[in-house]
Order: C-alpha cells, then sequence, then structure tokens
C-alpha cells in the first residue's frame, strides 16, 4: 500500500539538512525522509533495559500513578455505598 504525505511550512535549514544527510547516505530525500519517519513511529528508549515500545513506558508510568488507589468496580461500590 502506498500512501503520499505532503510537509507544508517546513523550515528551510530542515530542509537543507535533510538533503545533506540522504547526500551523506545516498539516497533521495524522499527515501530519507520515509525512513527518519519509519524509524520515528517505531523508536524505543534508547535507555531501556528491554526493547519496550514507548506506549508501554507510558502505560507504565500510569499504571504507577494509580497503584494503591481504587479500581473502577472498587470506585464504584464507594460512590454508591455498597
Amino acid at each position: 500500500m502506498s500512501t503520499s504525505i505532503t510537509i507544508r511550512n517546513l523550515d528551510e535549514q530542515v530542509k537543507q539538512r535533510l538533503r545533506v544527510i540522504a547526500a551523506q547516505h545516498g539516497k533521495s530525500m524522499e527515501a530519507e525522509a520515509r525512513d527518519i519517519l519509519t524509524r520515528a513511529a517505531f523508536r524505543t528508549k534508547s535507555n531501556s533495559k528491554s526493547a519496550k515500545p514507548i506506549t508501554e513506558d507510558i502505560r507504565s508510568s500510569v499504571r504507577g500513578i494509580w497503584k494503591g488507589r481504587f479500581t473502577t468496580d472498587e470506585y464504584m461500590e464507594f460512590v454508591r455505598g455498597d
């Protein structure tokens, strides 16, 4: 499946830097941008001991925030006075 995107208002310095990086890698600007976007979409934290996606770290942080608090069912029982 092929998808096209247009990036408007890209800073000229970013465009020039992308051109240089692409040339260093022997690629077109389009191919370099595609590789950068692909890597960014699947990036993991470099300092993580495991290769968990960033979303897993976010979930873990949110779970930590709620640790020791009511579950949804417990909260509903509390509110209803069950």
